[in-house]
């Protein structure tokens, strides 16, 4: 007995660290010996063959487990060299993840977002640094006169998600009804304060959008015409019919709840531990900084943090799987719940990026430096932001998900689910790399890192 208590500490250590250690979606054997799991197919709509490492990693993450379903995209100096698919939608693996999979890609709709604003600024329509009251008069109440798009999409209005009090989806489902909610609230930070703009920017950018476009059209009716369209790619946004759910688009799928519940909250305190113990290149390991985001989000520890704010209704759910179903897919907004791929983000990004969309004055406009290396106080990290609101990183530093190999300088944006944008300048090509995984579990970056290679 005294035996058995003695060695109990290190047999719950082992029990916790293989409930936790091996990747999200493994099964039986394949979870603790890789040969032992069942080969993915991988749909190969292009690949050249100096790109085949890529589709091995992206095979084999997901043989294992890392992810149900995933697509990588990859343009190098305009040329697309890689647009691959494997995996399934579903957890009962039946219904295959191919190249032509939506899916919503979270924050990086961002991109869109802003490229969108980048076409009505091109058009001498609105300017960024013109305060949005000029347009939308109703804006300018309780103390928003001075506010501009470029300090939305900059991320430093203040806004940060925040609202004085949280609106109910039929409020945000009407045009009219949300336009005056969003008029008639305060930001909640003073303008200038560093923080990322959140997932309801584009409700903003939207009602801006319908009052300077000549043709009233709302954002996703401009983005998809003037930007997907040429290029032959689709974007939709929300409201999500149960037709899109069963012939065109993946749902989301939860972390099963053992990982969050022994490999998550507890890293709330044991962060360095779980480091040490898994390195700090295990998916499910969180950065100092995203320690101090979940803390703040599931604990409410921080006073002045923007996530003890009222925000969107029913943002703070805790599971994957109720973005399938709740109000967050009745209402449209592009920067969070909009739906496309990586071959539609990749194309969209890659063309903006080389001057096909805009004028070169236009894009050098949205790409100038606002700031460097400064404290995003809803990140709780420091940021290097361009005008049109991408992160720029290099060097080890983040633009999106990924940290950048060194030496390599990347612009652009990333969401949860594991989608991610970014063009990036490696060894003197301009290479466009879009990925779209489909599972809230952190991402698993081999494949990105053999595109970087």
């Amino acid at each position: 007995q005294k035996t058995f208590i003695a060695a109990a500490p290190a047999l719950l250590a082992i029990v916790i660290y293989y409930s936790i250690a091996p990747p999200f979606f493994c099964s039986g054997t394949c979870c603790f010996v890789k040969s032992t799991c069942a080969d993915v197919r991988i749909e190969k709509g292009i690949l050249q063959p100096k790109y085949e490492k890529v589709a091995a990693a992206l095979a084999e993450s997901l043989a294992i487990g890392w992810d149900l379903g995933a697509s990588v995209f990859m343009r190098v100096n305009g040329e697309t060299v890689l647009d691959i698919a494997g995996g399934y939608q579903d957890k009962e693996r039946t219904v295959p993840y191919n190249i032509n999979t939506m899916n919503m890609v979270f924050s990086s709709g961002k991109i869109p977002e802003t490229i969108g604003v980048a076409l009505l600024v091109d058009k001498g329509l609105m300017e960024l640094d013109t305060p949005i009251a000029r347009y939308w008069p109703e804006f300018a109440q309780k103390g928003k006169g001075e506010i501009t798009m470029g300090d939305i999409l900059a991320h430093r209005s203040g806004a940060m998600d925040t609202f004085e009090e949280t609106p109910d989806a039929a409020t945000l489902q009407d045009d009219r009804k949300r336009d005056e909610f969003l008029a008639s609230q305060s930001f909640l930070f003073p303008r200038g304060t560093v923080g990322y703009r959140g997932a309801s920017s584009a409700l903003y950018t939207d009602a801006l959008v319908r009052r300077v476009d000549p043709l009233k059209r709302s954002l996703l009716q401009l983005v998809q015409e003037e930007l997907f369209d040429p290029l032959g790619q689709t974007i939709f946004c929300p409201p999500i019919s149960s037709l899109d759910w069963d012939g065109r688009m993946s749902k989301v799928h939860d972390m099963p709840i053992s990982k969050l519940m022994l490999g998550v909250i507890p890293q709330l305190y044991l962060s360095s531990l779980y480091r040490s113990v898994l390195g700090e290149d295990h998916p499910i390991v969180f950065e100092d900084s995203e320690v101090k985001v979940y803390r703040s989000w599931i604990l409410k520890d921080d006073p002045d943090s923007p996530f003890i704010k009222p925000g969107l209704p029913d943002n703070d759910q805790g599971e994957a799987s109720w973005n399938n179903s709740s109000g967050w897919f009745s209402y449209p907004m592009m920067s969070a719940n909009c739906v496309t791929n990586a071959r539609g983000t990749g194309n969209a990004l890659d063309a903006f990026m080389r001057g096909d969309i805009v004028s070169e004055d236009t894009l050098a406009l949205f790409l100038k430096p606002v700031g460097t290396n400064e404290f995003d106080k809803y990140l709780y990290a420091n940021a290097t932001y361009l005008a049109g609101g991408f992160g720029h990183g290099g060097d080890g530093k983040e633009a999106g998900l990924f940290k950048q190999p060194a030496g390599v300088e990347c612009k652009g944006w990333g969401g949860l689910g594991g989608s991610t944008i970014v063009h990036c300048l490696i060894g003197g090509y301009n290479v466009t790399l879009s990925c779209s995984k489909w599972s809230l579990s952190a991402s698993e970056a081999r494949p990105w890192n053999e595109a970087a290679q």
